[in-house]
């Protein structure tokens, strides 16, 4: 039966492949709850300008319109600093991806040597065996005459 001298490194290929997988999963989780955390922000950011501008309207203390004045600047460097966040954890998302995709080549190109290997192995097989086969037929015919 045929075994493929590089199993053992096929099977490793594949094994460093479907941990990439995984990372690769992760990375779009946390990407995804920092974008979540940005549209909080904003969200909040919008709700208290809104109500800024009802206070306002209604004639609030000077004091009150600061204190929101303050927290919605910080909501807007806190946003600033998610949105640094997130390109960060896009290109590590990008960087894990390519590290993903050439595992899968790497993989990939095992298993079509494998393939080739194996192809190879069942024509010789097939060759001995037709030749065994003529063989046969000459000595059969040769012992007739």
């Amino acid at each position: 039966m045929y075994t493929f001298s590089l199993e053992s490194v096929l099977n490793h290929k594949a094994f460093i492949e479907e941990q990439l997988q995984k990372e690769l999963a992760v990375f779009k989780a946390i990407l995804e709850d920092e974008k979540n955390h940005l549209g909080k922000l904003i969200n909040t950011k919008k709700r208290l300008t809104a109500e800024l501008q009802e206070k306002q309207k209604d004639g609030t203390s000077i004091s009150e319109i600061i204190l929101y004045i303050k927290f919605i600047d910080q909501l807007i460097n806190d946003a600033d600093k998610q949105k640094k966040k997130i390109l960060d954890a896009e290109k590590r998302l990008e960087k894990k991806r390519d590290e993903l995709i050439e595992a899968m080549k790497n993989k990939k190109t095992l298993e079509k040597l494998k393939e080739k290997k194996m192809n190879e192995y069942w024509e010789d097989l097939s060759s001995n065996e037709r030749d065994f086969m003529n063989e046969v037929a000459i000595n059969g015919f040769n012992r007739r005459m």
